[in-house]
């Protein structure tokens, strides 16, 4: 396979006048928009964001320069508004004591049969967590906590407005939860071991306005 040829001074040059045709397209979309979710806008940002990068990159590979452009990854907040969101991403917190150990490593134990990774330990408490969370989603957990020797604690579940380019980029995987910003906020449902937070209708709305569907707080 060959290499991929460097840059020539009329490619950089070609480079910089596509990311100034992009920037005047940017503007038009900008000046001409129906609302602040209007989607022209968001492509013109994005595409003016492409063309920034490959003139960048083109700058950079020819003549060892640079741009003071730091090139976004995704369109800002506008896109992920909790109104009107594009796409969501569900943040769930579930605590739990570990009630009896010895019925945990039973359980782990019980589907070690042919289900569970070999390579984990069963016979640690840690161990049995991972086969159990191997072979069972968390819900599943939840509902079979007793018989696991798990006691429910506090739990949370938060459902974000998030930008569509952010939820299909596999990168967030390294750091999961970082982005937890409380203004993105479409609804938010908290129990206090088995019962409703009553306290936490009263305190997070804004204004003391709220709207409550079966203990799920629209924002």
């Amino acid at each position: 396979m060959s290499e991929p040829t460097a840059p020539t001074a009329a490619d950089v040059r070609s480079a910089a006048d596509a990311l100034k045709a992009a920037i005047d397209a940017h503007l038009a979309a900008v000046e001409g928009r129906s609302d602040e979710s209007d989607p022209a806008v968001r492509t013109a940002f994005l595409a003016m964001a492409a063309a920034a990068e490959s003139y960048d990159d083109a700058l950079y590979d020819t003549y060892n320069e640079v741009t003071p452009f730091e090139i976004p990854s995704q369109y800002p907040e506008s896109a992920a508004d909790p109104d009107n969101p594009e796409a969501i991403s569900v943040l769930i917190r579930r605590d739990y004591q570990i009630e009896h150990p010895g019925r945990l490593l039973g359980a782990a134990r019980g589907l070690a049969a042919g289900a569970v990774d070999p390579e984990l330990d069963i016979s640690t408490v840690s161990g049995s967590l991972a086969a159990l969370f191997d072979v069972f989603d968390p819900d599943e957990i939840h509902n079979r906590s007793d018989e696991l020797g798990l006691l429910p604690g506090d739990g949370t579940t938060w459902v974000l407005a998030s930008d569509p380019e952010a939820v299909a980029d596999e990168q967030w995987f390294e750091d999961p939860f970082s982005d937890t910003d409380p203004e993105r906020i479409v609804c938010r449902f908290d129990v206090i071991g088995d019962e409703e937070d009553d306290e936490y209708f009263d305190t997070f709305a804004e204004d003391g306005a709220e709207d409550e569907i079966d203990g799920i707080e629209v924002v």
